[in-house]
């Protein structure tokens, strides 16, 4: 299982820092995630922007991220290698946080703090549906077939469904996060960038047909 899990290195590293991180501060340092770690939407707050990437809203938000950051980052970090993984992570926490900070901050008027670990992990998570929608690395050399796109789907569908719902979840900083592989798609290679609209064709048509199998059988 050891082996398994550091086959790729840099998102179990990631994952075993942030578990690593978030006792440390709220047990050591706990003034400091309302100074540091809390972006509040309407304020100018770069350095939480940044580190609010790395934090988490409770234990449970903590090992539920990590769940998803070690199936989909893996997925991720097999496809693109670690410096793509690295851009496509900090630019979906900076937009996811940015995001919710035009929409929340301007538009609905809700300044509740959020944290951006979440949104950065939907990044990874939307790179991994459309760049390896039905395939699953188990090593570095060998992947197995497995419907990873199903996965980033679960992951973002409570936001699509509750975007306007006051339950203190930052449902627009993961649609934010999500979406930012569009954006990031820009500072990409052509090659790369077509390989993006192939997945997103992908996953448009099994999204579209998905929809119209639950239409049929909610009305049979």
């Amino acid at each position: 299982m050891r082996s398994f899990i550091w086959e790729f290195p840099l998102t179990a590293s990631f994952a075993s820092g942030m578990v690593i991180l978030y006792p440390v501060v709220m047990i050591f340092f706990p003034t400091a995630v309302d100074e540091y770690f809390l972006a509040t939407p309407g304020e100018l707050q770069p350095i939480n922007w940044i580190l609010s990437t790395f934090f988490h809203g409770s234990f449970a938000h903590l090992f539920s991220n990590m769940f998803f950051l070690l199936i989909l980052g893996r997925v991720v970090e097999y496809r693109v290698g670690k410096s793509k993984w690295l851009l496509f992570y900090f630019m979906a926490g900076f937009l996811s946080v940015l995001g919710d900070w035009i929409v929340r901050g301007f538009f609905i008027g809700d300044r509740t703090p959020v944290l951006g670990a979440s949104g950065a992990i939907s990044g990874l998570a939307s790179v991994a549906a459309l760049l390896s929608p039905f395939r699953f690395p188990i090593s570095k050399k060998q992947a197995i077939p497995f419907p990873v796109f199903l996965f980033a789907w679960f992951m973002i569908y409570s936001d699509m469904t509750n975007l306007f719902a006051r339950d203190h979840v930052a449902h627009w900083a993961h649609i934010g996060g999500f979406f930012s592989v569009f954006a990031t798609a820009y500072l990409l290679s052509q090659k790369e960038r077509s390989e993006i609209r192939k997945g997103f064709l992908v996953n448009f048509t099994f999204f579209t047909l998905t929809v119209i199998l639950l239409f049929f059988i909610n009305n049979r």
